[in-house]
């Protein structure tokens, strides 16, 4: 295992005590566990495709045209 030296302000510091307290874990646990989630939930993250939906409205785009756009040199 790695070690490393983080700096908290002191308010974080103080919730991140509480809730490791709260789960009866450490507060190394507490954020290893945190982090481990956190980096799982990116790696299973799926594309929301509300997010995009609509980018092309009022653009003149079909398929034609981005037929000539991909073989314009």
């Amino acid at each position: 295992m790695h070690r490393t030296q983080i700096y908290f302000e002191e308010s974080l510091f103080e919730e991140i005590k509480k809730e490791a307290m709260r789960r009866g874990e450490s507060i190394s646990a507490y954020i290893r566990n945190v982090m481990k989630k956190e980096i799982q939930n990116k790696r299973n993250k799926k594309v929301d495709f509300n997010e995009i939906a609509g980018m092309w409205e009022g653009k003149d785009i079909d398929l034609r045209r981005l037929r000539e756009l991909a073989w314009k040199r």
